[in-house]
């Protein structure tokens, strides 16, 4: 069965990377859309970055998502997933009040909780390690992808038709996708785990969790641990470059705002080519040492770039921060493959949804804590700060690599060799 399911890997790389697109998608569905609540229902600035805060919420539940992953299968996870998440869109469309409004918006995000531990497991499950890097870049690439799309086709249909039938149409969408996702995918992880032999749901849909698969176990495992420092200090910095770009331009540089808006979509551009160059890299060398690289040298850049020792104009720093961009995204498919390579057998879910965690924990902590930075000292300060935190993520994939957070573990195996 692992045979038949691997030779058709392309099918399930596509399935799931459009699930991910459209989960993507949807954390972005409310920005644009806020003139027009503003309007119709009277908020301030604080609950409409509630509305968007909750939307989130689902990082929060994905290591235990990702358990019932190992035991249950990942098809019918990822299939609910993107059920409620569209479901919770669609009914925003005919949402009467704000607290009914943030009710919907909790029921979206719980349904976020899915994509990750459900996605990397069937991704996983289904490829051979020459080709998984690449096969991780194409889904991040379609995660980018939906940010990219989601404010300018909610946008024009919210400009075109309301916003209430925006939502209501992008979220039924997303039910038909479900629809066809149940149809079109394989239980891959399901048989895979089954047919090894190892710890999740059988063949018939029953659980065998053992030791391995246990989430205490995946707890445990001290590369998963040093997986989520990594994915911590990530989401940490690249937070910070996501909220506060536009503020340094501005607030350090002397340039218009519009420069920094412009230094972010070139940051997100080259970094989603960065991606794709990344799956390359992935699948020819060990991912510590891509990690290591890319980190380096974007931190570097960025250092560089914030403490003044280049001459700075607003065609330098769109070239720099292009730069940046590119490198620190490079390691992405490389992350995917290494806590692949140190999580447990049977575990593949709950590892993703544990360390997918640790990256939620640093996305609501980074933009309060360089904010507060930003203010007692200044905005440059904060940009310090996020080239530490991605060297410090450099650091732990290079220790990792060496194999000197992994006791008992061959190095090889943590560098993929």
């Amino acid at each position: 069965m692992i045979g038949d399911l691997r030779e058709d890997w392309r099918t399930t790389l596509a399935v799931v990377s459009g699930g991910h697109f459209l989960s993507h998608f949807y954390y972005l569905t409310l920005p644009p859309l806020f003139p027009l609540l503003r309007a119709e229902f009277g908020l301030n600035n604080t609950e409409l970055g509630l509305l968007v805060s909750v939307l989130t919420i689902g990082g929060l539940m994905q290591a235990p998502v990702g358990n019932v992953v190992d035991r249950v299968g990942a098809k019918r996870i990822f299939v609910a997933g993107v059920g409620v998440t569209a479901g919770g869109i669609a009914l925003l469309g005919v949402g009467q009040t704000y607290p009914a409004l943030l009710a919907l918006a909790v029921v979206s995000g719980l349904g976020q909780s899915a994509f990750h531990p459900a996605d990397y497991a069937m991704i996983e499950g289904v490829t051979d390690p020459d080709v998984r890097g690449r096969a991780f870049s194409v889904h991040t690439f379609s995660g980018f992808a939906g940010f990219a799309a989601a404010p300018v086709v909610v946008g024009t249909l919210a400009l075109a038709a309301g916003w209430r039938a925006a939502l209501f149409a992008v979220g039924s969408v997303g039910l038909v996708y479900t629809a066809f996702a149940a149809v079109a995918l394989a239980p891959t992880y399901r048989g895979t785990t089954a047919t090894d032999g190892t710890d999740g749901a059988d063949g018939d849909g029953s659980s065998t969790s053992g030791t391995d698969g246990s989430f205490r176990a995946a707890i445990r495992n001290p590369g998963i641990l040093a997986m989520v420092g990594f994915f911590l200090v990530m989401a940490l910095a690249g937070k910070g470059v996501q909220t506060f770009t536009a503020v340094l331009a501005t607030n350090a540089f002397g340039l218009e705002e519009s420069v920094g808006n412009t230094l972010l979509t070139v940051y997100f551009t080259l970094g989603s080519i960065g991606i794709l160059v990344g799956g390359v890299l992935a699948d020819r060398y060990a991912p510590g040492r891509v990690i290591t690289a890319g980190l380096v040298v974007g931190a570097s850049v960025l250092l560089v770039t914030v403490v003044g020792l280049l001459p700075v104009t607003p065609l330098v720093l769109v070239a720099l921060f292009g730069l940046i961009g590119f490198f620190v995204s490079i390691v992405a498919p490389s992350r995917d493959r290494l806590v692949s390579e140190v999580a447990g057998s049977g575990s593949m879910g709950q590892s993703f949804g544990i360390v997918f965690t640790g990256a939620t924990i640093g996305s609501l902590i980074g933009p309060v804590l360089l904010g507060a930075v930003g203010d007692a000292a200044s905005i440059t300060l904060s940009f310090v700060l996020i080239g530490v935190f991605f060297l410090a993520a450099g650091a732990l994939a290079f220790s990792l690599g060496r194999g000197w957070l992994t006791p008992g573990m061959d190095p090889a195996v943590a560098e993929g060799d």
